[in-house]
């Protein structure tokens, strides 16, 4: 009796201190500060070898795609703004990534070479919604094309 109370006790600490670090690793990652490039530069060295999270458009002529290393490479710029930060994408190329579109990146961030090296990826194609043209003024929706 005594062995079986002593399994179940050690069955149930590794099951909570399982629980524990799965919980942990979930706030970490989502608990990264998500940065326009010139927030990311100003907090340059706090955040230096951080995992951060940035988001801003693509800036125009900055893109490389090497498909034999499978590296893209291009600089995000701020919305409404000049300041960039340098990215470095070590995946496939996504199918929607072009030049003035916006992005979301996270990876972490090297401030002396003011690059983050992505672990993840995302496009959006604003273009791609427009408002749509309604006869009644008090109403609006999006429409795809």
């Amino acid at each position: 009796m005594k062995k079986r109370r002593l399994k179940v006790m050690a069955a149930s600490a590794i099951l909570l201190t399982s629980f524990v670090v799965l919980v942990l690793s979930m706030t970490k990652k989502e608990s990264m500060p998500e940065l326009t490039p010139s927030q990311l530069i100003v907090s340059a060295e706090t955040l230096n070898n951080q995992n951060v999270q940035l988001v801003g458009a693509i800036s125009e002529g900055s893109s490389k795609w090497d498909a034999a290393n499978f590296e893209l490479t291009f600089a995000v710029r701020e919305l409404e703004g000049s300041e960039k930060v340098n990215i470095v994408y070590n995946r496939l190329k996504p199918d929607n990534f072009t030049d003035g579109g916006n992005v979301y990146v996270e990876g972490v961030y090297d401030a002396e070479k003011n690059l983050i090296v992505a672990t993840d990826l995302q496009t959006k194609c604003a273009s791609k919604y427009e408002e749509a043209v309604s006869s009644d003024p008090a109403s609006s929706s999006l429409q795809q094309y």
